[in-house]
């Protein structure tokens, strides 16, 4: 999947794109990562010259995504880390502020400079980060933090009202193995994440017949926020007519 050279910008297609030392007619691309050759034809790979990380197959670096969420007025500084949750690699983001943001805003401006699988699971406010006895950035007591994305997510548990909110919540439940959740639970603070999120809107087409873009679902990340968003009519979304919500019964 590698192209041979960045679009646009010769300065980067040289420092990354070296001639070949097997083949002159040929280049070799810088990748960044440590390897060592321990035996004649074995490298042992040693770790990432830069601070790139692999959330969900894909290479990443927060620095682009750091960059974007300071180009937002009110946040001043953001640092992103990887961070592990149910095992699978997801991306937390520490925005430094003094107002009260609305992460659903933030997402939607993400989505537009970066693709989906690079916008972050978790936000986390502060007024200050914070720093070791030395002055340095506690990056330590920033992973500790992410806990406190909990306090985002909406602990009143909310059933669906009818046909449409039922068969999303049996959706998000199936690919999240999270139960229950509420219609006002946002998908990306109770354990999703981008690729979680192509196989919802795939579902949702495939059980709904409903064409769902990925940009919308940033803008309204919960079931009754895309319920309604649904049955506006440029989806042509029509409920059955005899349709009846399933009910379900959690032991309290």
């Amino acid at each position: 999947a590698l192209a041979s050279g960045y679009h646009n910008q010769p300065e980067m297609t040289q420092e990354k794109f070296k001639p070949s030392f097997l083949d002159e007619t040929k280049t070799l691309f810088r990748t960044g990562d440590l390897g060592k050759q321990t035996a004649p034809g074995i490298i042992e790979f040693m770790g990432r010259k830069d601070n790139q990380v692999k959330v969900n197959g894909y290479r990443i670096d927060p620095g682009e995504i750091e960059y974007q969420l300071t180009r937002y007025a009110p946040i001043e500084r953001a640092i992103v880390l990887p961070v592990q949750v149910n095992n699978p690699t997801q991306l937390s983001a520490y925005c430094q502020t003094d107002k009260t943001l609305e992460i659903a805003e933030i997402r939607e401006l993400l989505a537009k400079f970066l693709p989906v699988y690079m916008i972050p699971s978790y936000f986390i406010f502060l007024k200050q980060f914070p720093l070791t006895r030395h002055g340095k950035l506690d990056l330590h007591s920033l992973r500790e933090l992410r806990e406190t994305g909990k306090s985002l997510v909406n602990s009143n548990y909310v059933a669906p009202r009818n046909y449409l909110e039922s068969n999303l919540v049996s959706i998000w439940e199936k690919i999240l193995s999270k139960h229950p959740i509420g219609i006002f639970d946002n998908f990306f603070e109770i354990g999703g994440h981008s690729l979680l999120l192509s196989r919802v809107v795939t579902r949702v087409h495939k059980e709904l017949n409903v064409s769902v873009k990925l940009a919308d679902f940033f803008k309204v990340p919960t079931v009754a926020g895309l319920a309604t968003l649904i049955s506006q009519t440029q989806y042509n979304y029509q409920e059955p007519i005899s349709a009846i919500p399933p009910q379900k019964s959690y032991p309290m």
